[in-house]
């Protein structure tokens, strides 16, 4: 797939920010929503969008913006984080509510909203951006309830929508784009950690390589951004 229509949620920063500008500039269609659409990229096959995937008018005025145009690849990227260290005795009822909320209900509602387009697309691919934090088997450090959580839940997602609507030719990615470098993520960085950041820009081109490469794990699995298939 080489160039299409896109939408991306949480367009208005970070990695959403680059996939955004990086699909326009390669002479795709992107339609770009986040919650302040003065805060989303302009140019050329850009198009702003307000998007706020914890309401459902939101949700449901996109796709009627939409309209009957196909769309070949959504990217749900819009999230929240319950910060650096967050331990039990942070735990809140209603922030674990609300990342469930936008971590893993909105990219659901936003896929489904979008699924007449996307059965109208090319090879339509659902790519959810989710985390090393959202495995089970990989946890080693504990805490993080919110986040760890809600994208568990969104790898759980992923998953089921890929068996649902395989039949519709419609391939879904759980994706960990790796550490990056982000104002979040670096304000989460231990500074004895060893592992190396990542930038959006190299994570955008990433997620093109993924696009064009027929390999990639399509069946709802968490990858990484070099197309790994990580533990659950």
């Amino acid at each position: 797939m080489k160039t299409g229509t896109m939408v991306v949620s949480g367009a208005g920063r970070g990695l959403g920010r680059a996939v955004a500008e990086h699909f326009a500039q390669g002479g795709w269609r992107v339609i770009a929503g986040a919650r302040d659409p003065g805060e989303l990229p302009r140019g050329e096959g850009v198009l702003a969008a307000e998007l706020d995937v914890l309401d459902p008018q939101s949700v449901a005025a996109l796709a009627t913006a939409v309209g009957m145009a196909p769309v070949d690849v959504l990217v749900n990227v819009a999230g929240v984080f319950d910060g650096p260290g967050a331990t039990l005795d942070d735990v809140r009822r209603e922030e674990m509510m609300e990342a469930f909320a936008v971590n893993a209900l909105g990219p659901l509602e936003l896929a489904r909203a979008l699924l007449p387009a996307l059965r109208r697309g090319r090879g339509s691919l659902i790519l959810n951006v989710s985390g090393l934090m959202g495995s089970i088997g990989l946890n080693k450090d504990g805490g993080n309830y919110a986040y760890r959580a809600s994208k568990a839940a969104l790898n759980a997602i992923s998953r089921s929508l890929a068996l649902d609507l395989a039949d519709d030719g419609i391939g879904v990615v759980a994706l960990h784009p790796g550490w990056l470098d982000t104002d979040m993520g670096r304000s989460w960085r231990d500074p004895h950690d060893q592992h190396d950041m990542v930038s959006v820009a190299d994570v955008a081109r990433d997620i093109q390589r993924l696009l064009e490469d027929p390999a990639t794990d399509r069946e709802g699995r968490l990858i990484d951004r070099h197309g790994t298939v990580l533990p659950w």
